[in-house]
């Protein structure tokens, strides 16, 4: 049986899977397209789910949790940083950091990934929770566009 850190990277990293696997038909000029969440791109998406593993990378190399604060202006505030910047480089972003993140994840200590722990709630928040969110997002959104929706 595997122990609990074991399971959760696990799901992690199955549920990365199926995320980045909701790109993978989607080229650099649908990604910018609005609509997927809201006003919100694809691009838009994904930069936002690399700055909440970016948050759990530097939690965890920390050691603590630092409170963000207003969510949605913390939301906001990295959206506008990354506005302009193209889909292509989103998606090295996404990779790098989750990459930083596999690697942090596998430092961290058992304890982090144990139901009552306050770094199992953000990893959870961070990851696959997140993963599966906008996931879904992201493929409602592509299945819409389809030239099959569209009648096309």
């Amino acid at each position: 049986m595997k122990d609990r850190k074991s399971a959760v990277m696990a799901a992690i990293d199955d549920n990365w899977r199926q995320f980045r696997n909701s790109l993978d038909r989607l080229v650099s000029s649908d990604m910018s397209l609005p609509g997927v969440l809201d006003d919100m791109s694809v691009a838009d998406v994904v930069g936002h789910i690399t700055t909440w593993e970016w948050e759990l990378v530097t939690a965890l190399d920390r050691g603590h949790i630092e409170p963000v604060g207003d969510i949605n202006l913390f939301n906001e505030d990295a959206r506008q940083r990354k506005k302009g910047t193209g889909a292509r480089r989103i998606v090295e972003d996404m990779e790098r950091v989750h990459r930083s993140l596999r690697d942090e994840l596998a430092k961290g200590p058992s304890a982090y990934f144990e139901p009552d722990d306050p770094f199992r709630e953000l990893i959870d928040r961070c990851t696959v929770l997140h993963y599966q969110e906008h996931g879904t997002h992201i493929r409602v959104w592509t299945a819409d566009k389809s030239p099959e929706s569209t009648g096309g």
